[in-house]
């Protein structure tokens, strides 16, 4: 087996881990806000097996642990508020985001294709909140927590541009944990967060940090290594199908025919605009 195929075979499984990450939360009945610590508390405990003596601190790597701290904690509201693939779907406005916020800080219009992904985007979005029975209170709750969840990932994307190219993957990896698992101690504590009593629930806790948190993290920086940024890019879009394929099957959740194209829309849009931001950054660095 080559060395480009196992890239493309790690992708692929870190995006099915990431696409069955509802099933750890929803199946430990803990708050999202005890998920989303254990992730990041679990995965920097077990990078400190691989860092050992690169523990020079990052402010920016920290900045953007923060910011994918963030993310993850609404994206975790999001799984418990809408159907899985939904809240896939609106983490993955994120790339969308990034460009409108570059737009706003440069005080430039976006090129005109950057300006029909977000409009196609956001046509796709509306669609997808036009489903029977929606919106609801709790619909339009998950959905904005799904919102923030994107808004924060643009934010990591943002942020982690400008980590400098000396920090180690595996320093910049761990100080991104600590910062994510800081930004989460005081929602952790000022919502009153109940510790849960039954051991099953702490056994799916440590697999949300072991699995979802370090096992994912090695296989994506195994890809990432391996493979052009496009192509990492193009898969890692499977995860918001898988997402929908696990609501349905373990949840009985159904997608309307509305949101179907709504998904495709949002789902097509945010992997352009992620071939054409990688391309971007390719040419830069040759």
């Amino acid at each position: 087996m080559t060395s480009h195929l196992k890239a493309v075979i790690a992708a692929i499984l870190s995006a099915i881990l990431m696409g069955g990450l509802c099933i750890f939360v929803r199946e430990s009945d803990c708050s999202a806000q005890l998920c989303s610590f254990a992730r990041f508390f679990v995965g920097a405990s077990l990078m400190l097996c691989i860092v050992r003596r690169s523990f020079r601190f990052s402010s920016k790597a920290f900045g953007s642990g923060a910011s994918i701290g963030l993310c993850i904690l609404f994206y975790f509201l999001a799984i418990k508020s809408v159907p899985a693939g939904i809240a896939a779907l609106l983490l993955y406005t994120g790339p969308i985001f990034a460009v409108a916020g570059e737009s706003v800080l440069s005080r430039r219009m976006p090129p005109l294709r950057d300006l029909c992904l977000i409009t196609v985007s956001v046509f796709g979005i509306v669609l997808v909140s036009l489903a029977p029975g929606m919106p609801g209170d709790a619909d339009l709750c998950g959905m904005g927590y799904g919102l923030c969840s994107g808004f924060f990932y643009a934010i990591y994307i943002f942020l982690n541009r400008k980590i400098s190219a000396s920090v180690t993957l595996s320093r910049r990896t761990f100080w991104q944990f600590v910062g994510g698992g800081a930004i989460l101690l005081p929602p952790l504590f000022l919502c009153e967060t109940a510790f849960p009593n039954a051991l099953s629930a702490w056994a799916w806790l440590i697999a949300i940090g072991v699995v979802h948190g370090f096992v994912v993290l090695l296989l994506v920086a195994y890809a990432i290594r391996k493979l052009p940024a496009v192509q990492f890019g193009t898969v890692s879009y499977l995860e918001p199908v898988v997402a929908v394929g696990v609501g349905c099957f373990f949840y009985g959740e159904t997608v309307s025919f509305l949101q179907g194209i709504g998904f495709v829309l949002v789902l097509i849009a945010s992997a352009i605009q992620t071939c054409f931001t990688a391309r971007k950054s390719e040419n830069r660095l040759s």
